[in-house]
Order: C-alpha cells, then structure tokens, then sequence
C-alpha cells in the first residue's frame, strides 16, 4: 500500500471514528439544553439535527470525493461571490427574520428551516479562490500587485465580518489568508510586513472598542464571575473535575444549566470533563492526526491546485481545533468558534466534511 493510499485511509478511519465521538458528546452535552429549549421536552432534539448535519456533510464529502478536480475549478469563483453575497446579506438584512441579532451579531442567515453560517462558508471558499487563480497563473503571490489583489479578496470579507460585529471570524479569516500566501510562495518579508500592519490594525480595533476590551480581559479576571468572564471559568471548572479519567460518559454535571453553549463553543470542557485528561488528549489527538495527514496529501497531490486547495483546507481544520482549545483553556478569549468534527453546528461540520472528501480525492488521484 503507497504512502498517500494508507494516508487516505488513515483520513476516513479518523474522521469516522471523530464523528463517532462527536454524536457522545453533543448528545451528552445537549441533552439537557434539548429539554429545556424543546417544546416536546426530547432530550435528542438538538441530537437529531446534529445527525441530519452528518448526513448533509457525508453527502457532501462524498460529492468533493468523486468530483473533479476541473469541475472544482469551475466553481470556486462563483461560491466565493455566493459566499461573498450571503456574507453582506447578513448586514443587509440585519435584525430582519433572516438575520437576527443573537447575542449583539447577526452571524446567521435562517432560509425557513435551513440556519448558514457564511463566515463559515466564506473561509472555505477563499481557499478555492486562492488555488484556483494561483494554479492558473492569474495570481503569482511574489509580485506585488497580485499579491495586494490577493489580500483584496480576503480583506473584503473580513470588513463585512468586523461590521456583524465578528471580530474573531475576521481574525480567523486572517490567518487562512496568511497560510493562502504561504502556500503561494509569497517573500518572507512582505508576509512579515503584512502581518506587522495586520498586528496594529488589530490591536487598534480592539483598543478602540470597550466591549473587546472586555471579551479579551473578562476571560482572564477571576474576581468578577459574570458577563464575558462566565463561560470560560465554567468552562475550566469542567476541565479540572474531571480529572484524569473523568466523570464517565452522561455524568457532566456543568452542562446542567451552568455552562452555555455546551455542545457547541465549549463542547472541549465537556469532553474533558467527562472523558478527563486522557480522553480530551485523545481527541485533540485525533484531530491533529487527520491534519498531519490532510498536510501529507497535500504535499504529494499531483496537480499545485489540489496541493493548494488541499493545504488551505487542512489548516481551516487546524486552526479551528487550536482556537477552540485555547478559548475553552483560556488562553484565548471567547470566539464562538465550533470544535471541527465534534461540535454541533451544521455549516461547520458540512464544509469540513466536504474538504476532507476533496482530500480523500485527492490522494486517490495522486496515486492512480
């Protein structure tokens, strides 16, 4: 068996036993959310809509697998406009029934019962964009004009997300951006140059803004349990009860009405206190696993438009799995941002199914 052969192999196996996990631990840590937001009292109601979304993401996973790599090319212009479009709708339609304001931001779209994500979608579809005019010589990352149209088209989307407001959507957009470039071959020292302007504009966006001030200190103040400072302490409460080996699987107890957004933005303190130490380290460790295969792939796929693509969408998957454990270990503060793979949350979850189909292509390919 070649080298990408059992990488891909290694990919699904991985992936299916993290979604495995991920239906535990969203049905653990919903249950109890599910009968008190549910107007029937099921605890599986937000259980069945995270299977629909496996369903929906197995489905697309497999479409990226079987497609093309040509029949991909052709789409990544027209779903980073869509994305773009869904992306300023959310502005437009601000407060509306389509865009409601949740918790100061109007992030989502609701299309009846279909609830998008395009931050989400945006991100994913940079990358195609990126490999796309790259591999195709419209865009060679060492000159500077192309490289400023390059940044042009992440910068536009990061405006829109700030706007939501959606400051760490806009960061992490930031750094797909910087991993598009290096992928590209951009010089070092405008990539250094370019991050320096970027360290400034973001310091000078949270200095300017009290209620970022209070996202970022919040999460480091021990002395006042409230507002942004509640949710990253219940979070590490979590953590530390549960030890090494942990409660056991359904004996959590700060899912209970004592940590918000269990199964999503903190579904990692739930794992951790259920499954202890030893189970959260598994699990990051078998995201990071799908990673360092999804950067092999990369590295041999046959075509610079899968290895680009291929490498952009493995760092998507890596960079959420990092920030999700620094917010929820309070290294960082809170984002919002799903844990891929284990998180409820079906936008997140379709989209990284999809790329690591387009990945499993792409190995197969390689090797054919």
């Amino acid at each position: 068996m070649s080298t990408l052969t059992r990488d891909r192999s290694f990919l699904l196996w991985t992936t299916g036993i993290m979604l495995v996990l991920g239906i535990l631990a969203v049905w653990t840590a919903s249950s109890f959310a599910s009968m008190r937001f549910s107007s029937t009292g099921d605890s599986l109601h937000f259980l069945k809509g995270h299977l629909l979304r496996i369903l929906m993401g197995l489905a697309a996973g497999f479409a990226a697998w079987k497609l093309k790599p040509a029949v991909v090319q052709l789409i990544a212009v027209p779903a980073y406009l869509v994305s773009l479009g869904l992306l300023a709708l959310t502005l437009i339609m601000s407060g509306s029934s389509i865009a409601p304001v949740i918790n100061g931001s109007s992030r989502w779209l609701y299309f009846g019962p279909v609830r998008l994500m395009p931050t989400e979608l945006m991100r994913f579809a940079f990358v195609l964009l990126s490999s796309f005019m790259v591999s195709r010589g419209k865009w060679d990352a060492r000159k500077p004009a192309h490289m400023a149209a390059m940044i042009a088209s992440a910068l536009l989307p990061m405006i829109i997300m700030l706007l939501q407001p959606d400051f760490s959507g806009a960061v992490y957009m930031g750094g797909v951006l910087m991993v598009m470039l290096l992928l590209a071959g951009a010089r070092f020292r405008h990539m250094a140059l370019l991050g320096f302007t970027a360290l400034l504009l973001a310091t000078a966006a949270v200095v300017t803004s009290p209620y970022r001030i209070s996202r970022i200190t919040s999460g480091m103040d021990e002395s006042e349990l409230s507002g942004g400072s509640y949710q990253p302490h219940q979070a590490c409460i979590a953590l530390g009860s549960g030890g090494l080996l942990g409660r056991g699987l359904g004996r959590g107890r700060q899912q209970r009405g004592f940590l918000p957004e269990a199964f999503s933005d903190y579904i990692l303190a739930v794992i951790g206190e259920e499954a202890g130490f030893v189970g959260t380290v598994l699990v990051l460790a078998g995201l990071m696993a799908i990673c360092a295969a999804g950067w092999r792939i990369a590295a041999g796929a046959d075509t610079p438009f899968c290895s680009m693509a291929s490498g952009g969408f493995t760092s998507i998957v890596a960079m959420g799995v990092m920030i999700h454990a620094g917010v929820v270990t309070k290294l960082l503060p809170p984002t919002g941002i799903p844990l891929p793979l284990m998180s409820w949350g079906g936008t997140s979850i379709v989209m990284t199914l999809a790329a690591l189909g387009f990945l499993a292509g792409t190995a197969g390919r390689a090797e054919a």
